[in-house]
């Protein structure tokens, strides 16, 4: 299950680049467990200090976050969660 979420996020462009989430580095980790998968993304990481890059980073952020929760749906896949893998931040569930 690992391999297919996997290629379903190389589908997940970043609208600020054009580049897919995977081949971008941003998916650091994906575990899968008897409660379903954790999709790990590098954005504090990638985002520079401050409330205007902050600011800046979070349409794109959110943008990213609603694209893989369609991606991932559409699959048929329902038990996902999405968090920062610096701040452990959950964008979902929970809302973006």
């Amino acid at each position: 299950m690992r391999e297919e979420v996997l290629e379903l996020l190389k589908s997940v462009k970043n609208p600020f680049t054009g580049v897919d989430i995977v081949s971008e580095g941003l998916v650091s980790t994906i575990i899968e467990d008897e409660e379903g998968i954790q999709i790990y993304l590098a954005f504090a990481r990638n985002t520079l200090p401050g409330p205007v890059s902050s600011a800046l980073a979070w349409p794109v952020q959110a943008r990213i976050i609603k694209d893989i929760m369609k991606v991932l749906e559409g699959a048929g896949i329902e038990k996902f969660e999405i968090l920062d893998d610096t701040t452990l931040q959950r964008y979902h569930p929970g809302g973006v």
